[in-house]
């Protein structure tokens, strides 16, 4: 499936803490980590988004942040249309 590169502005990092993922091989789950998924709120849109980075960091609750080279790629789970968002990283933007 295709991958699109994303525009994102006005996101906030929430205080929920990052998701590990883990590898999978053999259809098993390992106790490796791949990389961590964030939540953030996309302010303009209200919405909630899931932001997947290589390495975990901290993530000030409430602060802005800017999401360096998000790349979105849809896929359909349960009937419903979803797009996974991966970056290269989140920094926080300073006030």
């Amino acid at each position: 499936m295709a991958s699109y590169s994303l525009n994102l502005s006005n996101l906030m990092a929430t205080s929920a803490e990052p998701r590990p993922k883990n590898i999978y091989e053999n259809g098993e789950r390992t106790e490796k980590i791949s990389d961590y998924s964030y939540n953030l709120i996309d302010v303009n849109q209200g919405a909630i988004l899931s932001v997947t980075i290589p390495k975990q960091k901290f993530l000030p609750p409430q602060s802005f942040v800017e999401v360096i080279n998000p790349v979105g790629t849809p896929y359909v789970s349960e009937n419903r249309a979803l797009l996974s968002i991966k970056a290269d990283d989140i920094i926080p933007i300073d006030d």
